[in-house]
């Protein structure tokens, strides 16, 4: 049984399993016959990504790809005898995740997602002229 992990409770978990994989995912951990299971919510798995961008300059970032990239469901159950240790994300990575998650992996998407259309009345209170006006007249008496 996996003890020193709240359950029952939802949170923002990164796996480590015993094949080496490391996956992160919103999840839920349960008993049942005395054995932990972790239910996972759109896992995904690390990407670390490398590019020459000059002679000898290096950059060096991190992606995310779907946990399993052939399948259509977005929740997967891992038991315990799999696992090797679990974490909980940074408040970091959590927004990196969730941008992730909520683009499905398209950028446009993600971009659509943040972006949101100005109309007349956003960010306005009110004439220059009237608030010099007032202005004016709060320092002046």
């Amino acid at each position: 049984m996996i003890n020193y992990a709240k359950h029952d409770e939802e949170f923002y978990g990164i796996f480590k399993l015993v094949s080496g994989e490391e996956i992160l995912g919103k999840a839920v951990l349960t008993e049942d016959d005395g054995e932990t299971i972790a239910f996972i919510q759109e896992p995904v798995s690390i990407q670390m990504i490398t590019k020459e961008i000059d002679d000898h300059k290096m950059a060096r970032g991190i992606g995310f790809a779907k946990w399993q990239q052939m399948s259509d469901d977005d929740f997967f159950i891992l038991r315990e005898k799999d696992i090797m240790t679990i974490s909980t994300m940074s408040k970091e990575v959590i927004v990196m995740y969730e941008a992730y998650v909520v683009s499905d992996g398209d950028p446009e998407k993600l971009k659509k997602s943040i972006q949101t259309d100005p109309d007349k009345t956003s960010g306005y209170l009110g004439k220059i002229d009237a608030a010099r006006r007032l202005f004016e007249r709060i320092y002046k008496s």
